[in-house]
């Protein structure tokens, strides 16, 4: 367990898949001069409850000394903890868990601010200081606003704004562990940053598929030609009625809708480019 006593600001995040790094960089690289520290959870389960193993270290030398000397690595075996998920509830069970877990690895002042995102929620650096001000003297949780993307960095969802990363002071989750740090507080007005929602390779999504915490819900999509399909003909297969528009933005001119750090590391993202 690291005990950390000081009042501090945290960016805290967890791993599943190695196509996550390259966001936890990112979103690394826009926190940098805001935050103390980042932690990065990563569990020996997946939601589903079944086994998996730790990957961050292999791919450590990702990160620059910097980086790696801002970040606190919680190997998490929550083997005695985990549901062995058998329908959609016990799953998000195992999700909150994980969520939540790091609480109890790490000895926080109450006074602390976490900024919890999942890996593919990246929150805009220039942002940072007025979130952080909000809750040292207005708010105890305040929900996050974010551009919504999909399948490609490039491909916005252009009627729908993502709503749930949190930024909260550990007091207001001391007596709910795990706590979700997630859907929390009142909503900050303005949009802060970028959801990059499957943003992978299809071999990748269904992989996510296999694993995720809405794996019994959308199972039956993990097939390589209706993800393609869904991809080249910018359609939602996972709500087929839900009202889904997509605008391809010119990463060139619409720079305001991304993180600035992703300009000086676009090569990571080969791929994802409409």
């Amino acid at each position: 367990m690291f005990f950390i006593k000081k009042q501090r600001v945290y960016l805290k995040t967890y791993l599943y898949s190695a196509h996550e790094i390259k966001f936890i960089k990112l979103n690394i690289c826009e926190s940098f001069p805001y935050i103390d520290k980042v932690i990065i959870c990563e569990f020996n389960r997946t939601h589903l409850g079944t086994e998996k193993k730790f990957i961050f270290n292999e791919h450590i030398d990702t990160f620059t000394k910097e980086e790696q000397n801002k970040i606190i690595y919680l190997q998490c075996d929550v083997s005695d903890q985990i549901t062995q998920g058998e329908n959609s509830d016990l799953v998000h069970k195992n999700e909150n868990l994980m969520r939540g877990y790091f609480s109890s690895q790490i000895d926080l002042n109450k006074h602390d601010i976490i900024v919890s995102v999942d890996a593919d929620e990246i929150i805009f650096g220039r942002y940072y200081d007025r979130l952080i001000n909000q809750i040292e003297y207005f708010n105890q949780a305040i929900q996050l606003k974010l551009h919504q993307f999909i399948y490609r960095i490039n491909y916005l969802w252009a009627n729908e704004i993502f709503i749930a990363p949190t930024i909260a002071r550990v007091s207001f989750y001391q007596n709910k562990y795990p706590g979700q740090w997630r859907y929390d507080g009142d909503v900050f007005p303005e949009v802060v940053g970028c959801h990059f929602s499957w943003c992978m390779t299809v071999d990748e999504m269904i992989k996510k598929l296999g694993v995720y915490s809405h794996h019994y819900d959308y199972r039956h999509l993990a097939k390589k030609e209706i993800l393609e399909k869904a991809i080249q003909e910018k359609t939602y297969p996972f709500e087929p009625d839900r009202s889904f528009y997509i605008e391809v933005l010119d990463m060139t001119s619409d720079r305001n809708y991304y993180p600035s750090s992703i300009y000086t590391m676009l090569d990571e993202f080969t791929g994802l480019i409409a």
